[in-house]
């Protein structure tokens, strides 16, 4: 039994040293004060370890639906090289998703101009749905509540002229755990969609890149 204990515990310590050495490295990637993608380290490694924990401790077994061709906001993370990181919009292409799937399939979206993006136009800023905000805003007395809908006019009126650009070769499946909340209660993200012709143009696209 002693021998069992001694064994469990020597493993156990082994995995500390583990995380107490990866530990050591983000503190010295932290320290650094370094730019671009690892801009937002610290946020990126807390999230990562609260998605886990989340996944651990909730077990959950159904999750939210989501529609092909759907607009969604991804933590991607802080990756190695060139892989996408941070916080990006994206667009769902998994096929027939349901509450039992814990994944989904997304082409990421930047608004970088590149050989491989597919320009997709700009697609998160919607004028119909700005209309109704402001019409909200103008309206609404609860000092709450225009604060709440002021943050989500201050959020996309940053992207009226933004031109976004599907990264087909950086096609990725994310867990549905990291796909971000959205601002409040007054946030259109969820009614984003892109055309049936966007969605074609992406396939296409898609057959070119990943099959002979």
């Amino acid at each position: 039994m002693d021998t069992e204990l001694e064994q469990f515990d020597a493993v156990k310590e082994r995995k500390h040293l583990k995380l107490m050495k990866a530990h050591q490295n983000n503190i010295v990637i932290s320290d650094m004060n370094l730019l671009d993608k690892f801009k937002y380290f610290e946020d990126s490694k807390l999230n990562e370890s609260k998605s886990l924990l989340y996944e651990i401790t909730e077990h959950p077994r159904f999750h939210k639906r989501y529609a092909r061709g759907r607009i969604v906001r991804v933590k991607f993370g802080v990756n190695v090289g060139s892989e996408f990181s941070g916080d990006h919009f994206a667009i769902v292409i998994s096929k027939g998703d349901t509450m039992m799937s814990s994944t989904l399939h997304v082409i990421p979206l930047t608004s970088k101009k590149h050989l491989k993006n597919i320009d997709v136009g700009n697609i998160l800023y919607n004028d119909e749905e700005m209309a109704k905000l402001n019409e909200l805003y103008e309206n609404t007395t609860d000092r709450k509540k225009r604060k709440e809908i002021e943050s989500c006019i201050k959020f996309y009126k940053k992207r009226k002229d933004v031109i976004s650009y599907a990264c087909v070769d950086h096609l990725k499946t994310i867990s549905k755990i990291s796909i971000c909340r959205t601002i409040n209660n007054y946030d259109y993200l969820p009614s984003l969609k892109v055309s049936p012709e966007i969605l074609e143009i992406l396939d296409k696209e898609i057959i070119k890149e990943y099959t002979l």
